[in-house]
C-alpha cells in the first residue's frame, strides 16, 4: 500500500466517494425521521418509522441476493456505478413522497440500490490489491461509510433547522449525481498489467521479516489457484452451504446488523429521552457514526499486524465494551446523576458502543469473503449481508413497536442488551474458526 502505483490510488478514491456518496442517500431517512415525524401534514408514527428502516432493509436484502451475481458477472465497476445512480434517483422519488405508502416503497428501491456497494467494492479490491492489504483497503473504505454518515448528518441537520425536508433531500441527490459523473471518468474494471500484482508484491515484501514473506507469497498463491477457480454459481454455493466457517459467519453478522441498526433509532431516542428538537436529535445522533469511524481508523493501524489469534482477543474484548455501553445506557437513572451529566454520559456510551463493534461488523466478512469466495467472492458477501438485513429488518419490526409500547426505550434496551451479550459469542465463535484453519 505504501508503494501503491496512481492506478491504486484513483481506485480506492473513486470507490471512497462513490460508496460515501450512497450512504449519504440511504443514510437521509434516518436524517430526515425526527422532520418527518414533525410535519403534521404527514401524520406519522414511530411505528411508520420503524417500519420504513424495516421494509428498506428488506430492499437491501433483496438488493444483495440480486448485486452479487451481477457482480461477479459483470464486474465490479458496472455495480458501484449502476449503484450510485439509482441511489440518487430514489432519495428524489422520496423526496416527492406524500403518503406511507410512497415512503416505504421508495425506503425499500433506496436500500435495494445501495446494496449494490459492497459487492462492487469487493470485486474491485480483489482486482486491484495485494491479499496482504485487504485489511487495510477494507478499513480505509469502510470509513466512507462513517464518515460520510457523520458529515451528512452534520450538515443536513444542520440544513433541517431552516430549510423544509423535502429541498435537503434533493441536495443529498444533487451531490451524489456529481459523484457519480466523477467515478465514471475514473473508475476501472481491473489492471492492464497481468503481472500487476506480482510486480507489486515484490517491491513490497520486507525481506528481514521471513515470516511476511511466506504469508505474501501464499496468498498469492491461494489467489491465483483458488479451489473455486472455473466453477460455476452453483458449485460456489454448494461449498458455501457446505463450510461451517460459512455458517459461523453469517451467525455473526447477524447479531452484528441488528447491533448496528440501533443507529437508526439513536435520533428518536435521544430526542424523547433528553427533549431535544428534531434537528438537535439528528446532529447528536452523529455520536454513533463518529464512534464507528473512530474505530475503523483504529483498525487501519492494527488488523494487518495482528495474528488470527490476536484479532480474535481484540475484537471480544471490544464486543465486552460494546454490552457495557447498553447496560450504562439502561440503567443510567440508577447512578443519580445530575441532569446535566445523564445527557453526556449517555452520549458517551453510544460512542463507545460504535467504536466497539465497527471494526468486526466491517473487516473479518469483507475479508473472508474475498479469500475464501474467490471468483464467487461477490456472491458471497452478498449471501452473508443478506443474512444480516433480515435480521436487522425484524430489528426494527421490533424496535419500533418496542419503543411505541407502554415499556417505551426501557423495552428496546432490554432487546439491545439481550443481542450485544450474543455479540460476544458470535464474534469469539467466527475468529476462532479462522484461527484454527490458518494454523492447518
Amino acid at each position: 500500500m505504501s508503494n501503491r502505483p496512481p492506478q491504486q490510488m484513483n481506485i480506492i478514491i473513486s470507490m471512497y466517494l462513490g460508496y460515501a456518496a450512497m450512504m449519504i442517500c440511504r443514510q437521509m431517512v434516518t436524517i430526515l425521521s425526527p422532520a418527518l415525524l414533525g410535519d403534521e401534514t404527514l401524520a406519522l408514527t414511530k411505528t411508520n418509522l420503524g417500519d420504513f428502516a424495516a421494509y428498506g432493509t428488506l430492499g437491501a436484502l433483496v438488493g444483495k441476493l440480486i448485486w452479487g451475481p451481477l457482480a461477479d458477472k459483470f464486474g465490479g465497476r458496472f455495480t458501484l456505478l449502476n449503484g450510485i445512480f439509482l441511489t440518487a434517483l430514489f432519495i428524489i422519488a422520496f423526496g416527492l413522497s406524500a403518503n406511507v405508502l410512497a415512503f416505504t416503497g421508495f425506503s425499500f428501491l433506496l436500500y435495494c440500490s445501495k446494496s449494490s456497494g459492497w459487492p462492487g467494492m469487493t470485486k474491485l479490491i480483489g482486482e486491484w490489491y495485494h491479499p496482504q492489504n485487504y485489511g487495510r483497503v477494507w478499513s480505509i473504505l469502510a470509513t466512507s461509510s462513517r464518515f460520510s454518515v457523520v458529515l451528512a448528518t452534520l450538515f443536513f441537520g444542520w440544513l433541517l433547522g431552516f430549510m423544509h425536508w423535502r429541498t435537503v433531500a434533493f441536495i443529498a441527490a444533487a451531490f451524489a449525481l456529481v459523484i457519480f459523473t466523477s467515478c465514471y471518468v475514473y473508475l476501472k474494471e481491473k489492471p492492464e498489467d497481468l503481472n500487476f500484482f506480482k510486480e507489486e508484491s515484490n517491491a513490497d515484501i520486507n525481506t528481514n521479516n521471513p515470516e511476511l514473506v511466506m504469508a505474501e507469497k501464499q496468498a498469492l498463491h491461494n489467489k491465483y489457484n483458488h479451489p473455486l477457480l472455473g466453477t460455476g454459481t452453483i458449485a460456489g454455493l454448494v461449498a458455501f452451504v457446505q463450510s461451517p466457517r460459512v455458517w459461523l459467519v453469517v451467525i455473526m453478522l447477524m447479531v452484528l446488523t441488528c447491533m448496528m441498526a440501533f443507529l437508526d433509532f439513536v435520533a428518536v431516542y435521544l430526542m424523547e429521552s433528553y427533549q431535544l428538537t428534531p434537528s438537535e436529535a439528528a446532529m447528536a445522533s452523529t455520536v454513533f457514526p463518529v464512534g464507528s469511524l473512530t474505530g475503523l481508523l483504529v483498525s487501519i493501524a492494527f488488523y494487518d499486524r495482528f495474528s488470527k489469534r490476536g484479532i480474535r482477543t481484540v475484537l471480544t474484548i471490544a464486543l465486552t465494551f460494546s454490552l457495557l455501553s447498553v447496560l450504562t445506557l439502561q440503567y443510567l437513572p440508577l447512578f443519580n446523576l445530575s441532569a446535566e451529566l445523564n445527557y453526556p454520559v449517555a452520549l458517551g456510551a453510544i460512542f463507545l458502543f460504535a467504536f466497539s463493534i465497527s471494526p468486526a461488523y466491517y473487516l473479518p466478512m469483507s475479508i473472508f469473503s474475498i479469500e475464501y469466495g474467490g471468483p464467487h467472492s461477490a456472491t458471497l458477501v452478498c449471501i452473508i449481508d443478506a443474512f444480516g438485513f433480515a435480521a436487522s429488518a425484524t430489528f426494527a419490526f421490533i424496535g419500533g413497536r418496542l419503543a411505541d409500547s407502554t415499556g417505551g426505550w426501557t423495552s428496546f434496551m432490554n432487546m439491545l442488551i439481550l443481542i450485544s451479550a450474543l455479540g460476544i459469542i458470535s464474534v469469539w465463535a467466527f475468529m476462532h474458526s479462522e484461527y484454527r484453519a490458518a494454523k492447518q
